[in-house]
C-alpha cells in the first residue's frame, strides 16, 4: 500500500511539472468549501455577490524599505474573483480562481480598520497588478473562504468587508441561521446599525 501510494505521487508530481493539457473548463458557479463562488463579470446583472474571496497565508514582512530583517506573519488577503478553471493534468484536475487582489500590505490607500467600527475596509479602485512574480493572480479552489463587500457612501471606491455564512452544509437545501451580524443584547450595540451609522450599504 505505500509502495502504490508513493507511485501515485511521483505520477502526480511528474503531471505537475509537465503542466496541464490545453483543455481547460471555466464555470460561472463554483460549489467548494461551503460556499458558492461566482466570477465578477457573471454578476454584473445579478442582484448576488459571490465574487468576494479572501485566503489565509504565511508572508514576510520588513518594517521598512531599509529593515533587511524579514519577519514572517499570517495575513489575511482579500481579491474578487475574475475566472474559474479547471485545469486538467490527465490523471487528475485541479480547479483554480483567477482573481484580483487588493493591496493589503498598504496599510492606507489599500486595507485599513475603522478605529471607530473596528471593521476592515479595502480599496477597490488600487488593486495589485500582475506584473510582478510576488502579484501571483491564482489561488486553489480548496483555499478560498468567501467574504462580502459592502460599498462605502463616503469614501469612493472603499468597501467594508464582511464574512459570509456557509451555505452549503450536509443537509445541501438548509440555509444556516444568519445570525451573522446580530448582537447577544445588553449594552452591546446590534453591528447592522454601526454599519448603517457610518454610511455604509447592506
Amino acid at each position: 500500500m505505500e509502495k502504490l501510494e508513493f507511485v501515485e505521487g511521483e505520477l502526480t508530481l511528474k503531471r505537475l511539472v509537465d503542466g496541464p493539457t490545453f483543455k481547460a473548463k471555466c464555470y460561472n458557479k463554483y460549489r467548494v468549501n461551503g460556499f458558492v463562488f461566482s466570477p465578477s463579470e457573471y454578476e454584473t446583472t445579478k442582484s448576488t455577490q459571490n465574487n468576494g474571496v479572501s485566503m489565509k497565508a504565511i508572508t514576510k514582512y520588513r518594517t521598512s524599505a531599509k529593515d533587511k530583517n524579514y519577519k514572517e506573519d499570517e495575513a489575511t488577503y482579500y481579491g474578487v474573483v475574475k475566472q474559474i478553471i479547471e485545469l486538467d493534468y490527465t490523471v487528475f484536475r485541479q480547479t483554480v480562481f483567477y482573481y484580483d487582489w487588493v493591496r493589503v500590505e498598504d496599510k492606507t490607500n489599500g486595507c485599513i480598520v475603522d478605529p471607530e467600527s473596528n471593521l476592515i475596509m479595502v480599496n477597490m479602485e488600487k488593486l495589485k497588478g500582475h506584473e510582478k512574480e510576488g502579484d501571483e493572480p491564482f489561488i486553489l479552489a480548496s483555499q478560498a473562504s468567501q467574504v462580502l463587500y459592502s460599498k462605502d457612501q463616503i469614501r469612493l471606491g472603499w468597501y467594508v468587508v464582511l464574512m459570509s455564512s456557509k451555505r452549503l452544509t450536509k443537509n445541501m437545501d438548509t440555509l444556516e441561521d444568519l445570525t451573522l451580524f446580530s448582537s447577544s443584547g445588553g449594552e452591546n450595540t446590534n453591528l447592522e446599525n454601526i454599519i448603517k451609522e457610518f454610511g455604509y450599504e447592506l
